[in-house]
């Protein structure tokens, strides 16, 4: 049976997450849809995450692992995703889930009339002082040189995968996400937003701010701002 919801995960040195999350995922997505496959894209981790999302795909057959040979870096994981994906929706999740799992549901059922649905993180509490800062002035750059819509671009996301059959998808790091929502908002497809709860991360590392993934997305977003 084929899948109406994928759900994307990247994972890159997250056991501990996935041990934690992966059976709330499967509870909650259940109960939104039957015809679902979680999709973990492992970016080569060295910790035992590969193991641990094997297990869970022996037990489960709709839980898929595709595995990078090396770490490619945040953001490199989505544009594979899609690619292995086979469903009509595909939902990007991290395995810290970063939201409360109940309101999961309620963003695959903004779906309806639209074709790509961005989350709205309520607030950054765990973050020190300097990502917000960052965040905001990233946030604020983009909305000013693009003229969007949108208020965020790298939390959860739900987007029908129709859109790679004519949107081109050039980033491999974390300004992958926002490419998608500019380039689909640009292109004239439906977009909405739906605001969500966030839940901070409880164990593992966040490494989409590292100096070397910040350096990735402003070299990223130059050009892409440069072809418009």
């Amino acid at each position: 049976m084929r899948p109406e919801l994928t759900i994307l995960m990247p994972v890159y040195n997250e056991e501990q997450n996935l041990r934690l999350n992966l059976p709330i995922l499967e509870k909650v997505i259940g109960d939104c849809t039957s015809k679902y496959e979680i999709l973990i894209i492992d970016d080569g981790s060295s910790d035992c995450s590969r193991q641990v999302a094997k297990k869970a795909s022996q037990k489960n057959p709709k839980i898929r692992l595709v595995r990078h040979s090396r770490n490619l870096g945040p953001g490199a994981a989505i544009p594979t995703g899609i690619f292995w994906s086979r469903a009509k929706w595909i939902m990007l999740i991290p395995a810290d889930l970063a939201c409360e799992p109940d309101e999961i549901c309620g963003l695959y059922e903004a779906r309806q009339g639209v074709d790509l649905v961005v989350a709205l993180r309520s607030d950054r509490r765990d973050n020190p002082l300097w990502r917000r800062i960052l965040s905001m002035a990233y946030i604020g750059l983009l909305r000013g040189l693009t003229q969007t819509s949108i208020e965020q671009f790298n939390y959860l996301q739900l987007f029908k995968r129709k859109l790679f059959a004519s949107l081109p998808l050039f980033s491999r790091g974390v300004f992958v996400t926002a490419e998608i929502i500019l380039r689909a908002e640009s292109a004239g497809f439906v977009l909405t937003q739906f605001p969500m709860t966030y839940r901070p991360r409880t164990t593992g590392q966040a490494r989409g701010a590292s100096p070397r993934a910040v350096a990735r997305c402003a070299l990223e977003m130059t050009g892409y701002l440069a072809g418009q």
